[in-house]
């Protein structure tokens, strides 16, 4: 049994896999969870299932810095008696060329995504990551990384908005497939504005990979969405998509196999 753990800035999720893929190479995920905000890592006891199923390898991505790295290592190690592999961005894995001339600067989460992403194909692709932050990545032809851009989260823009104003401050009114016409109110105003800056980035961004597709010959790209408002951004999106949970933690096999 294998724990993957995607530690994010706001929580953390699990799941636990056979450590064998089942027939045809898929992943069989035995239990998964999501944390509440929070330091998980502090609770009186972990999860009951990882002490019962006793998982012989525990892979980690973390991007919440070294100190959390260090708190998780130390946690798991006491509680698992197994020693934490925390995924690293390389110049090069599984046939992905990172853009990035410092690899250390790059998200190990972004990388991650961006790995699996080829994995399942090759073709090119938009990443996207609905996190905190909104991370989409350029995966070119031939598993060239082209980039990417950062943007705010949808919690993280309601809190900038809220911080220096006063009249916006109005309850949050999400749902999937929701019209994201211009608001007649200040509620909805805001409730559709945030989205759409959001589908907006990714607009932009697909549109930029499509031209260098097209510059380049390469096949025409997909869009992969992912994080815990992928679900929301994919009901509100006008271009074909691929929603998939676990594309973070299915890289964690690719850099820790």
């Amino acid at each position: 049994m294998i724990l993957e753990l995607d530690q994010g800035n706001t929580r953390g999720k699990w799941r636990l896999i056979r450590a064998t893929p089942v027939a045809g190479g898929e992943t069989e995920i035995v239990a998964r969870g999501v944390f509440a905000p929070g330091p998980w890592w502090l609770e009186a006891a972990l999860p009951v299932c990882w002490l019962e199923c006793a998982p012989r390898r525990v892979r980690v991505a973390n991007v919440a810095g070294r100190d959390v790295e260090s708190a998780i290592e130390a946690r798991l190690l006491r509680d698992l008696g197994v020693v934490a592999e925390f995924a690293r961005v390389s110049a090069a894995c599984d046939g992905v060329r990172c853009a990035y001339a410092q690899v250390e600067k790059l998200g190990v989460d972004r990388w991650l995504a961006v790995l699996a992403a080829y994995r399942r194909s090759p073709a090119p692709a938009l990443v996207v990551d609905c996190g905190s932050a909104v991370t989409l990545d350029l995966l070119g032809g031939g598993g060239e990384h082209l980039g990417g851009y950062i943007v705010p989260g949808l919690g993280l823009m309601r809190r900038a908005l809220y911080s220096d104003t006063d009249a916006v401050k109005v309850a949050e009114s999400f749902a999937p497939g929701m019209s994201l016409a211009p608001g007649t109110n200040t509620q909805d105003a805001v409730n559709r504005g945030l989205p759409l800056m959001v589908l907006g980035a990714v607009d932009q961004a697909f549109g930029f990979l499509q031209q260098q597709c097209a510059a380049t010959g390469a096949a025409a790209p997909r869009l992969l969405l992912t994080g815990g408002d992928g679900a929301l951004l994919a009901s509100l999106s006008e271009r074909p998509f691929v929603l998939l949970e676990d594309l973070v933690m299915e890289g964690l096999a690719l850099t820790n196999p």
